[in-house]
């Protein structure tokens, strides 16, 4: 996103429309989602959202080790989305 447009919401009412079409119009139970640890700020827009921190994920970024923070929700989460209308 652009930086004129952070912090208004639109990351967090983007990641909870994917959470309401996830859970609604397919058979998944559970959502995950990583960010850079240069981005803390997608973390909050997920927690935000309803996910939790589950583990970190180790993974490479020009040959470096990177630590990516996973994040998950699960189906039975009631948070405050809305199905999307079809």
């Amino acid at each position: 996103m652009r930086e004129d447009s952070w912090g208004r919401g639109y990351g967090t009412a983007a990641v909870r429309q994917v959470i309401a079409y996830a859970f609604t119009a397919t058979h998944l139970d559970r959502l995950s989602a990583k960010h850079h640890p240069d981005n803390p700020a997608f973390g909050r827009v997920l927690a935000k959202a309803g996910f939790t921190h589950a583990t970190v994920f180790q993974g490479q970024m020009d040959g470096e080790l990177v630590a990516y923070p996973v994040y998950e929700i699960h189906r039975t989460w009631a948070g405050p989305y809305r199905p999307i209308s079809r």
